[in-house]
């Protein structure tokens, strides 16, 4: 009686977790106009909201500031009601956005069957996977095969412009760019400006391209607040994460540069470029500042993974 006098029954929603819940779920599934439909209810079957619903995960998730972060929480505790409903491609897709991409490889090998590889989402979804792993030739062949299959197909499109940009095929790459942005909904455009956030969005569906979002960024009046904003799009993909830390660098915010570089080659230790830059800095600052003790557990771990790889 007194909780219901005092209200301790109420079910109130927390309406910026179902936001990110909603955003999640989205590319949970990979798909920005998904057709997947959850409803949640209690014991007495009433409806309630996913805070309700995934208390746990709800109450890690307002510890943590970082959207890819509180992102990662909630796959997770989608995966108790949805994993097993998923695709190949999506669990795939899954594992690279949270920045499990060696896992994707170990289910795909696992898992996927020769059927499967006559779908072209799978395949343009395994050539991001291979993107995000450095193996660039690999992503290549995957993304056309997937665009023998469907000539159309956005994902595989993009996937291979992103391989061959940084393959040095930034011609092909580009003219592949052009292509989806002319056949993207920009042409049925409503507002009088768009913005580089509004084209690499997810959710907008244009071009959701780590490699072309740099190129946009990557100019003078782009300021900080914009590149940490399109770091949410891309925290899974270590070429954007090292162009990051390299803008910063330039700008003359060498620790906060440094830093992100570094938690880069710790989250993607095969990524050549952010491992061997991240030592040239770190040597680099430890002169400029005359001392031998910054960063040196880092340095150390650097140095083993350079000398594994002999670069």
């Amino acid at each position: 009686m007194f909780g219901n006098l005092f209200g301790r029954n109420k079910i109130i929603e927390d309406k910026e977790f179902t936001s990110d819940f909603n955003n999640a779920f989205k590319r949970y599934v990979g798909d920005n106009e998904s057709s997947f439909q959850f409803e949640f209810k209690n014991k007495k079957g009433e409806v309630i909201p996913p805070s309700h619903a995934f208390i746990e995960a709800y109450q890690e998730w307002k510890t943590i500031q970082s959207v890819w972060d509180r992102r990662s929480v909630i796959f997770s505790a989608i995966d108790g009601i949805y994993f097993n409903k998923l695709s190949r491609g999506q669990v795939i897709e899954r594992y690279v956005i949270d920045r499990y991409p060696e896992r994707a490889l170990v289910y795909n090998e696992k898992y996927s069957t020769e059927e499967d590889f006559t779908d072209a989402n799978l395949l343009a979804t395994l050539s991001r996977c291979h993107f995000i792993l450095s193996n660039y030739e690999k992503s290549i062949e995957l993304a056309e095969k997937a665009l023998e299959i469907e000539k159309e197909n956005k994902k595989a499109q993009i996937a291979l412009a992103d391989a061959l940009h940084l393959t040095n095929h930034h011609d092909k790459a580009h003219e592949i760019y052009e292509r989806i942005l002319k056949n993207s909904k920009l042409k049925d455009w409503k507002n009088d400006s768009i913005n580089v956030i509004e084209v690499i969005d997810f959710n907008n569906d244009i071009l959701n391209s780590s490699i072309y979002a740099v190129g946009l960024l990557s100019n003078e009046k782009t300021d900080e607040s914009t590149w940490d904003r399109a770091s949410e799009e891309f925290y899974h993909c270590p070429y954007f994460r090292t162009q990051h830390a390299f803008w910063l660098l330039k700008k003359e915010k060498s620790l906060k540069g440094m830093a992100k570089l570094i938690i880069t080659t710790q989250e993607f230790p095969w990524y050549k470029d952010a491992i061997v830059n991240a030592k040239s800095g770190i040597l680099q600052m430890r002169e400029q500042m005359n001392t031998n003790d910054l960063w040196e557990s880092e340095l150390t771990y650097l140095n083993e993974i350079i000398n594994k790889n002999n670069w």
